[in-house]
């Protein structure tokens, strides 16, 4: 249906009249009738009564009339709205994380970015690593930060801190054990099979060769906090989910022989994936916030640098 003969219509409907109407529209009088007589046929019903010096709305275009002024007031709202995204005015950023940045990293950052951009809609949700990745490959997320470089070539990672795993205990279970417990004989509190932080911790356990006597599972790393902290048994955790309760002496640093895996926190997102403003504003945040820190002789070497540049070019 041509977007024109609707104007001209509900121009004339308006008017009651052919002559005021193609005055209002800068056309000709002949030139009106036939963009009615166009729209009448296509439409398979006569619109307009016409007579003498005025006409009227068949209930056919009563009808018609309601639904164009419905059509072209969509047609501007989405006009308007796409020139308040072109200038910046709004936006919107769907995020995902995986649970460990996802609760411990991320709450400061958003809150930074909705005060900084109010109008911008943000949604937030937090699942597992892999999970994360596929709804970015689905484009069902715009942008993940995970625990973990995905196990995918659909994607770009891009480091954005190193993570540091650690073993740790709650002070009478660590003092029962000793400088250094026989890891075989304590109970193991344990992530969720799906859990990034899992797959870790069990290569490590499988390459030291200990077969743990106990273990108890647990989703997420508050939960398996939580069970540490009541004393049911040890774990390696990232060190980013422990810190506040190590600097309160609620938990303590367990030694355990050799070195354990890293963890590092990555954004993840699509190479071929164009960002619109809300997203391009939250890449300039993490920048702010890890990349150009991490540069400046942080603990991350020589590939903040490098991913610093790659966020700078996708942002322009």
């Amino acid at each position: 249906m041509n977007f024109t003969h609707l104007k001209t219509f509900v121009t004339v409907a308006e008017r009651r009249h052919f002559a005021r109407a193609a005055s209002a529209c800068n056309l000709s009088q002949p030139a009106v009738s036939h963009q009615i007589a166009q729209l009448e046929e296509e439409v398979g019903a006569r619109l307009l009564n016409r007579a003498a010096r005025r006409v009227s709305l068949t209930v056919a275009g009563e009808v018609m009339l309601e639904e164009a002024r419905r059509v072209l007031a969509s047609v501007d709202r989405a006009r308007e709205r796409m020139h308040q995204v072109i200038s910046g005015a709004v936006g919107r950023i769907r995020l995902g994380a995986s649970p460990t940045p996802g609760l411990y990293l991320m709450p400061p950052l958003l809150a930074m970015y909705r005060a900084a951009h109010p109008t911008f809609e943000l949604q937030y949700q937090i699942g597992v690593a892999d999970e994360i990745a596929e709804r970015v490959i689905r484009n069902d997320l715009d942008m993940g930060i995970v625990a973990g470089r995905p196990p995918t070539s659909e994607l770009r990672a891009q480091k954005l801190l190193p993570g540091e795993l650690i073993a740790v205990a709650a002070p009478d279970v660590a003092r029962r054990g000793g400088r250094t417990p026989a890891l075989d004989k304590v109970c193991w509190i344990l992530r969720e099979d799906k859990s990034v932080t899992r797959r870790l911790v069990d290569a490590w356990l499988t390459r030291r060769g200990i077969v743990p006597a106990q273990t108890l599972t647990f989703e997420g790393p508050d939960a398996v906090k939580h069970a540490v902290l009541a004393g049911l048994g040890m774990a390696i955790v990232p060190k980013l989910t422990v810190r506040e309760e190590l600097k309160a002496k609620k938990l303590v640093e367990v030694n355990v022989p050799g070195t354990l895996p890293a963890l590092d926190i990555f954004l993840v997102d699509h190479p071929q994936k164009h960002h619109g403003v809300a997203c391009s504003a939250m890449l300039r945040l993490l920048e702010q916030r890890f990349l150009e820190r991490g540069s400046n002789g942080g603990s991350d070497g020589g590939s903040s640098t490098e991913v610093r540049t790659e966020v700078r070019t996708r942002v322009r």
